[in-house]
């Protein structure tokens, strides 16, 4: 991940920051996305919407931290960017899982 070569010191805060920005546009448009698509399962969309806003939150908190290159502020969206994407993985199989 970019943050990781960002805290190793391996990628340039500018490049880690538009990686950062790319990535919530993406993120803001699958949102959006997810909340237009018509669905039999509302309540699995709701926490697909909620675990990609989790993400967009994390990524934007890392990309604050990114401008003012405050490490600790990184590594603390770190840490959230992988809380939110273990949330995402089980909305999806939520959502998508086998159901009983």
């Amino acid at each position: 991940m970019v943050l990781d070569a960002w805290v190793e010191g391996a990628a340039p805060s500018a490049y880690a920051t538009a990686a950062l920005h790319s990535v919530g546009k993406t993120l803001a448009d699958v949102e959006a996305q997810i909340r237009s698509a018509e669905t039999a399962e509302p309540a699995g969309r709701a926490g697909l919407t909620a675990a990609v806003n989790s993400l967009s939150v994390a990524v934007a908190h890392a990309e604050a931290g990114l401008r003012v290159n405050n490490r600790t502020e990184v590594e603390s969206a770190q840490q959230d960017l992988r809380a939110a994407m273990r949330s995402l993985a089980a909305a999806y199989t939520s959502a998508f899982g086998p159901k009983p």
